[in-house]
């Protein structure tokens, strides 16, 4: 079993002055939900806001990294070949090929070019139609106006003529960042410039002037960012930071990734401090896994219980109390001997949840789980749902949410505790109907949180989202941006984004 390594402090934004006049490499989570280009949620654009504005007040020149989503990808060198063809293929043709470019192009595009030409009236009369005569008014012009011609045509038709022009290589549009910049912008309330390419960006970043912002292309259209190939990823690595005097980041959410922007830029500078948000997250954590204040209640809930094995074995190293919900509380209560009728469960777990109940037992570690459920014969959004009276559930039908039992007696463990660590839904909190058990929980959290100083943290996307959804995120003590990370460090494992960064001394 794995134990808790000690989670050292890091150098923070505030260790690194001054910063006036540096280039700021800043690694962001901005992988944010998106539909139709549209941002869903901008929680993440928002918890970066910190760091980007301390830098950019403090006159630093801010150049943002990030990913968004699983596109494609295309490796470096192969984009480097790509865009050599792309070269090729809009050069101005030598004076021996200018015509032969004319000749091919369409008669209205043939029109239109003679139209700017000095026999502009004399093209005025010939026809749109093939064999015209336009490509022989054409070949009579001047070289030099036919380059000027062509040249013109060119950059005025370049997004008709070449597509493949208007973005980088591996480039997918659904992918794009370019619409969370716009978003960046608005909730600085200042421009925010835009890389097209995160591996060609040098030349645009040469134009920024103290305090301003660009954010450059998605790192995921290049597989370098994630390659199992370390030399594929130093690659990348190398070309991130030679944008950048100073390494900070603040992206919490992938600090358990080996990727070239999360710990091959560090290497490359041989330096590296945490953002506001990644300086949090790890302050949080530090407090419930290094030293706690006692009572330590975890509420572990969510869909699989093979994910979170290892995360509920490593509890026991530190917590005194353990609530399980959601839906990997059926396979405990099924290993228990309850009868969970339809509910969702995992048979290569059971074992695992006999020998943990034992194992909670040996070491006194009290483990709760749920006393009564909100059924119904399946999922889906009804007013037809009951309440069981117990721990079972009856033939046919699925547990959906907690019972008012089961509220009833978290509330008095959360009450009890000095510490909640919390990480999974304990229902199906999208649908209206079974969201009242997850909701009632945050709202006892929140409470004790305010009222008497009980340290709270929500880990998890779904449990983040579930906690915004119930209105009470304002009054928890810290909810992480880190899905993976989060659990991960539950597990008992070190963060590889967090480990390079430079120790506070």
């Amino acid at each position: 079993m794995l134990s808790y390594q000690s989670i050292q402090i890091k150098k923070s934004v505030d260790d690194i002055w001054p910063v006036a006049g540096k280039r700021v490499l800043i690694r962001v989570d901005f992988n944010v939900p998106t539909s139709f280009g549209v941002i869903d949620d901008d929680f993440r654009i928002r918890s970066a806001i910190p760091t980007i504005r301390r830098i950019v007040d403090q006159g630093g020149i801010c150049i943002l990294i990030s990913h968004l989503g699983r596109p494609t990808g295309v490796d470096y060198d192969t984009a480097i070949a790509e865009q050599e063809k792309r070269r090729a293929a809009v050069q101005i043709p030598s004076s021996k090929g200018k015509t032969a470019f004319f000749s091919g192009l369409s008669g209205d595009s043939k029109a239109t070019i003679l139209t700017w030409s000095s026999q502009r009236e004399k093209a005025a009369s010939l026809s749109t139609a093939y064999g015209s005569g336009k490509t022989a008014v054409f070949a009579r012009l001047p070289d030099e106006e036919k380059r000027r011609l062509l040249l013109r045509f060119m950059n005025e038709r370049k997004e008709e003529l070449f597509p493949q022009l208007g973005s980088a290589v591996g480039y997918e549009k659904e992918f794009s960042l370019q619409p969370v910049a716009v978003k960046l912008a608005e909730l600085l309330d200042q421009h925010v410039y835009f890389g097209h390419d995160c591996l060609g960006a040098k030349s645009d970043i040469a134009k920024l002037r103290c305090g301003e912002v660009m954010l450059l292309e998605n790192l995921r259209f290049y597989t370098n960012e994630n390659s199992e190939d370390e030399r594929k990823r130093m690659q990348m690595a190398r070309i991130l930071a030679s944008y950048a005097d100073v390494y900070i980041n603040d992206a919490f959410g992938t600090a358990h990734r080996d990727s070239a922007s999360m710990t091959g830029v560090p290497k490359v500078l041989q330096q590296g401090a945490a953002g506001y948000l990644m300086e949090k997250e790890i302050s949080y954590f530090s407090k419930v896994l290094n030293n706690p204040p006692r009572p330590l209640l975890a509420i572990i809930g969510g869909a699989q219980l093979s994910e979170k094995t290892q995360v509920l074995e490593n509890l026991l190293d530190c917590v005194d109390s353990l609530f399980i919900g959601g839906a990997i509380a059926y396979t405990f209560l099924k290993a228990r001997g309850n009868t969970i009728g339809t509910s969702h469960f995992e048979e290569a777990c059971i074992p695992f949840a006999k020998r943990f109940l034992l194992l909670a037992a040996e070491r006194q570690v009290r483990v709760r789980l749920p006393e009564d459920h909100v059924c119904y014969t399946h999922a889906r959004p009804t007013d037809a749902s009951f309440t069981t009276s117990g721990a079972d559930i009856p033939d046919g039908c699925a547990g959906l949410d907690i019972g008012p039992q089961t509220i009833q007696a978290v509330s008095n463990l959360v009450k009890q505790c000095s510490s909640v660590i919390w990480n999974g839904p304990l229902g199906m909190f999208e649908m209206p109907y079974y969201a009242f058990g997850t909701f009632s929980v945050a709202r006892v959290v929140s409470q004790c949180s305010v009222a008497k100083g009980t340290i709270s943290i929500v880990g998890g996307g779904d449990t983040a989202s579930a906690i915004v959804k119930s209105g009470e995120a304002a009054r928890i003590s810290h909810i992480s941006t880190g899905g993976s990370a989060s659990l991960e460090l539950l597990e008992g494992k070190v963060l590889p984004a967090v480990a390079v960064l430079d120790n506070k001394e």
